[in-house]
């Protein structure tokens, strides 16, 4: 849908947040409390990436992580009923999933960027 309003607190790309710093850096506040405010601006982004980046999807680190707690738990599994330690979780079956999901965040990411540069959030006017 575009040419309608968007809301003010939905996602951004990195277009959106250009933006936001460039409304920041221009007002007329005071250097200090524009400086506070862009260092938020990026904190927040960072911790967003990081929150991010542990989605249990395989090309994200979340995934990966799940697949040596699978691993872990197979093996302790073993260990507990007195059995052969199993063969190594094999990451590399997951290959088609990962590239579906991986298309799929590569859309996301362009339709998000099409909604930033189409129709931008404002939100100091």
């Amino acid at each position: 849908m575009t040419g309608g309003e968007r809301d003010p607190n939905g996602p951004l790309s990195v277009v959106g947040v250009g933006r936001l710093a460039g409304e920041v850096a221009a007002t007329d506040a005071p250097i200090l409390n524009r400086f506070a405010i862009l260092l938020g601006l990026l904190g927040s982004l960072n911790i967003a990436l990081f929150v991010f980046n542990l989605i249990p999807l395989l090309p994200l680190d979340g995934g990966h992580v799940v697949v040596a707690l699978w691993d872990g738990v197979k093996r302790a599994w073993a260990k507990l009923f007195r059995r052969p330690p199993p063969a190594p979780v094999d990451a590399t079956k997951l290959v088609p999933l990962t590239v579906v999901v991986a298309v799929l965040l590569i859309a996301m990411g362009a339709l998000l960027l099409i909604a930033d540069v189409f129709n931008p959030v404002d939100l100091l006017g």
